[in-house]
């Protein structure tokens, strides 16, 4: 699409900075979006008149249906928000995610070459991420990156970045990995296979030192849904990338415990309790608040306490997104935002049946897409663009490749 190019660069620079929300302009509209708006504006100038406008921000919007099934039971628990201010924030994060970011990137990333540039724009800041918490929890110097709290060992020694609660800096790690995969099966050049390999078992191990039980969970999935898929695609396991990831990722493991074993002390010791959840004081709680959830839900199903407000009721917010926004936003908040996960599921099941149109790069955003959808079950709150883009993504690469079999 001819004259677009100055929003593709722009857009480019949004997804890098996804993985710094931290970096905020006012409240929570971060730097990041603030490229994604200069990007909509861009587009809308240069496509005004064109039916492609409507087209891609109304029209074929998979999630228009949903947004305003969701908006209706905003409206109605609105009245019920102690907090109306953060209740409408929260709104405007969802409405922008859908309305504005999805549309964007399916309108600027049509071509396979956009969306390698997207990827590397993925994978290269987590990479220096990767990169920086590892050598910082290594040294663990007390250094200006600690000041910043851009890196640092907190919540009883769990490494994390940004002030964030070391689950999402896990999974916004693990969402790269099926990313790095791709490029290195694609690379026919021997030390860059080496290199992608070395990234993974880097990633995978800064992941273990968050000590995230979630996101645990989620890269067992991904390794899951990742052999599922690339099988299905007729490919063939490498068995020599496998031994050779097993040798990196054990001598990785060996040089962390060589340095001082007890880095494995706080994660091991939560990640022996996913299997008995009742030895966690935090996944007793987790229980706990969502049968509280449940009492609010019994006593009106229809209408909510108000979006971001259930806090105030149940101490902490349900750690589940589809009970989180009944108990919010009543029944059509929870049937609207529902929606747009089944939503990303069916097209993914599409992807599958059609065996990912033979496309690597539309499979391993599919593998993202799945990743985070089943990440979201164990999360609150659920508008962090940097979790929803690269699983929108799909959505854009299925577009893209789905005309080339008709």
């Amino acid at each position: 699409m001819p004259g677009l190019h100055f929003s593709r660069y722009s857009l480019f620079i949004a997804f890098f900075l996804l993985y710094f929300p931290f970096i905020t302009i006012y409240n929570n509209f971060t730097l990041s979006d603030f490229f994604i708006v200069i990007t909509c504006i861009t587009l809308t100038i240069r496509l005004i008149g064109d039916s492609l406008l409507p087209k891609f921000f109304i029209y074929s919007n998979h999630f228009i249906i949903p947004l305003l099934i969701f908006t209706i039971g905003f409206l109605f628990s609105i009245n019920m928000s102690r907090l109306p201010v953060e209740s409408f924030t929260a709104f405007i994060q969802i409405v922008f995610i859908f309305l504005i970011a999805y549309p964007v990137i399916r309108i600027a990333l049509q071509e396979e070459n956009n969306v390698l540039t997207t990827i590397h724009m993925l994978i290269i800041p987590g990479l220096l991420l990767t990169a920086g918490m590892l050598l910082f929890y290594f040294t663990n110097t007390e250094s200006n990156l600690d000041v910043l709290s851009l890196i640092e060992i907190g919540w009883g020694g769990r490494l994390s970045y940004g002030g964030m609660e070391p689950n999402i800096p896990a999974r916004i790690l693990l969402q790269i990995l099926p990313l790095c995969m791709i490029i290195s099966c694609r690379s026919t050049v021997a030390w860059k296979k080496i290199l992608f390999t070395i990234f993974i078992a880097s990633i995978i191990l800064t992941v273990f030192l968050t000590a995230s039980r979630s996101s645990f969970l989620i890269l067992l999935c991904g390794v899951f849904f990742y052999s599922i898929f690339y099988i299905k695609m007729g490919k063939r396991i490498n068995i020599y990338f496998i031994l050779l990831y097993i040798v990196i990722q054990y001598s990785l493991f060996q040089f962390v415990n060589y340095i001082d074993n007890s880095f494995y002390n706080k994660p091991l010791e939560r990640y022996s309790t996913i299997l008995d959840p009742k030895s966690s004081d935090s996944s007793i709680e987790r229980l706990d608040i969502i049968d509280k959830g449940f009492e609010f839900i019994n006593k009106n199903p229809l209408f909510g306490l108000g979006l971001e407000n259930s806090s105030l009721y149940t101490g902490i917010s349900v750690h589940n997104p589809l009970i989180l926004t009944w108990v919010e936003n009543g029944i059509f908040g929870m049937i609207g935002f529902g929606s747009i996960y089944f939503i990303l599921l069916f097209i993914g099941l599409k992807c599958y049946r059609n065996n990912f149109f033979n496309d690597d790069l539309l499979m391993a955003f599919t593998v993202v897409m799945v990743m985070m959808v089943f990440g979201d079950m164990f999360m609150a709150n659920s508008y962090k663009r940097i979790l929803w883009l690269p699983a929108l993504m799909m959505i854009v690469n299925y577009d893209r490749v789905k005309d080339r079999v008709r």
